[in-house]
């Protein structure tokens, strides 16, 4: 489910007045905080912050050149919107159906002519609606899972010491970001999101990137192993490391129920990675009970989540695989060039001049006149 993702690009270059517009939403940070979080970047960049460096989530290519991972949030609920969408789907052909009926019925001269009429101006009105509206509103939201890219991607190339982002259009596009702006946050408190990955603003990249990278948790520990597995990756090489499992892209059927069960499981049912109880008679009875009504509550929404499943398989078959372009295929090969990073230029005009208006919900609320007068000038160029 790519809605995450679809919605902090929105927000990048929504017009000021838009309901994803995030002029005076966020809230206010200072020079000294941006100074402190990449002091602190830095630092956690370059310094070890586990002793069991371990990856949980699907890797797709992991070599001495680059590691490819699965990137977003919220996998474990994706299938959602496909079954909105089949249901949705299955209405609009049931009144296309009805109105063919009353249209055949109307040819072949039938006595309830009044009624064939009025039902199929009716049911027809009602497909031509949808249609419309289908067309407008509702393909936008079917492809943040269907009809779109089957995933997304992240690359990290220690050769060249890069970052690649393979987004659709609609959530950002394909990006090139350095390795040494990045900072990671692992920390989430227990807010089942996965590590999240952030670039600053930069002059001649105003927005900030953002990306949700490897399995979510309720706890730090099993995402601080696996920001230590890429970090020690990127920092000192695959020497050392576990191995991890290479898994196929091929939409096999195991790997569409694996995050709905192994998330929306967790986050129904209240799993936490945190420390057993202590042993008391109390304890445990209490643990007992919690463990009842646990098995009680999956008994029900097991065929909800059998559901959900199999419209996440769907989805994914419904895709395409994601390709990334040749200059990022053989960044780091001997003589090949390296990828340009990527700047506001690299998208259309338009998105390029709303990137630089947005430009200023980046900048510190203390940030000095000179500083403000500078960005404003380097983005008027963009101003209609």
């Amino acid at each position: 489910m790519y809605l995450v993702e679809w919605m902090h690009w929105q927000g990048q270059i929504a017009e000021e007045g838009s309901w994803l517009s995030q002029k005076g939403k966020l809230p206010g940070f200072t020079t000294q905080e941006v100074s402190d979080d990449n002091k602190r970047a830095n630092k956690e960049r370059k310094e070890r912050q586990s002793d069991t460096p371990r990856l949980r989530s699907p890797v797709y290519a992991y070599n001495d050149t680059y590691l490819e991972m699965r990137a977003g949030c919220m996998e474990y609920a994706r299938g959602l919107i496909t079954v909105i969408s089949i249901f949705t789907w299955f209405l609009a052909i049931s009144f296309a159906s009805m109105t063919s009926i009353s249209v055949s019925r109307l040819i072949d001269g039938s006595s309830r002519i009044l009624f064939d009429l009025s039902a199929m101006l009716v049911t027809g009105s009602l497909v031509l609606l949808f249609l419309w509206g289908y067309k407008k509103y509702g393909l936008q939201i079917t492809r943040f899972e269907m009809l779109t890219q089957r995933r997304l991607l992240i690359r990290f190339n220690r050769k060249t010491r890069q970052v690649y982002l393979h987004r659709p259009k609609y959530a950002g596009g394909i990006v090139t970001l350095p390795w040494d702006e990045a900072q990671g946050i692992y920390d989430l408190g227990g807010s089942r999101f996965p590590i999240l990955l952030l670039w600053p603003s930069r002059p001649n990249r105003p927005q900030m990137e953002g990306v949700h990278v490897g399995k979510a948790c309720a706890t730090s520990e099993p995402m601080r192993d696996e920001w230590e597995f890429i970090r020690r990756y990127m920092e000192e090489g695959p020497e050392g490391l576990p191995q991890p499992r290479i898994r196929s892209k091929w939409p096999l059927p195991w790997h569409a129920f694996e995050p709905v069960f192994g998330g929306m499981l967790g986050l129904l049912l209240g799993r936490r990675e945190g420390k057993p109880s202590s042993g008391s008679a109390l304890d445990t009875q209490q643990i007992g009970k919690r463990l009842l009504g646990r098995l009680l509550m999956l008994v029900i929404i097991s065929p909800a989540l059998l559901t959900l499943g199999l419209a996440n398989w769907l989805s994914q078959l419904l895709c395409w695989e994601p390709r990334w372009p040749k200059v990022i295929r053989e960044a780091g090969q001997p003589g090949k060039p390296i990828p340009k990073l990527t700047t506001a230029e690299d998208y259309d005009p338009e998105t390029c001049r709303r990137l630089y208006l947005n430009a200023d919900l980046w900048v510190p609320k203390d940030h000095d006149s000179d500083a403000s007068a500078e960005d404003e000038k380097s983005g008027s160029q963009w101003l209609p």
